[in-house]
């Protein structure tokens, strides 16, 4: 639609400061099976996976897969029970998009966020939520940006992406968005691709990311 524009939000690591949640619940988990991940190993190698792909890179074989993957679930969900800090400055920037179309893709459940969008009562900001169920692929491929634009009424050309890391940077730029890139999660120097990469979005202006 000639005029509209979109923003499409990623969750983990752009809203909520939740990465390092995923990385103590796959830690714990993989522990059991003799296995280590560490922090370094996560953040550099497996944080844009699904939980499913990240356990079948890193079990044998598929060694016990489906209860690991329930026992990931279980451990992400009571590490999140002590509370998930948000970051401000993305909601900063959501509270200035009024006249824009907003919507979140992610790769994380959909009961696990909109516990969370629900909890910081920011869940009616979103006309649109593509979550890993919807999707068959999961970032870096570009299907879950796709969708959110199909689902707010865009071409993915009127979109602007948030993201904070390299595989999500992909999926964007491979969905045909504009890309804002924050250092929450990952050093600036890996946020390669973005059009625009920021530490704080607050001070990002959206207008200024789209093509004219």
């Amino acid at each position: 639609m000639p005029g509209a524009r979109g923003v499409i939000f990623d969750f983990d690591g752009v809203l909520v400061d939740s990465e390092p949640l995923h990385a103590r619940a796959f830690q714990d988990v993989l522990a059991r099976y003799g296995r280590t991940l560490t922090d370094e190993e996560y953040y550099a190698n497996y944080i844009v996976y699904s939980d499913r792909e990240v356990l079948e890179r890193l079990l044998p074989s598929g060694e016990a897969l489906e209860a690991a993957l329930a026992a990931k679930v279980r451990r992400y969900q009571e590490l999140m029970e002590g509370g998930v800090p948000v970051f401000q400055d993305c909601l900063a920037l959501l509270a200035r998009t009024d006249g824009w179309r907003v919507g979140l893709a992610t790769g994380s459940i959909r009961h696990e966020v909109e516990r969370v969008l629900q909890s910081l009562r920011i869940h009616d900001r979103f006309a649109a939520i593509v979550t890993r169920e919807d999707c068959e692929k999961g970032k870096p491929d570009p299907e879950p940006f796709l969708r959110a634009a199909w689902r707010l009424g865009l071409d993915p050309r009127q979109c602007v992406a948030i993201e904070d890391t390299p595989g999500g940077i992909r999926a964007a730029k491979a969905a045909g968005m504009a890309c804002v890139a924050v250092t929450h999660s990952c050093p600036r120097e890996s946020l390669v691709g973005a059009d625009v990469v920021v530490d704080d979005l607050s001070t990002v202006h959206l207008a200024a990311v789209l093509p004219r």
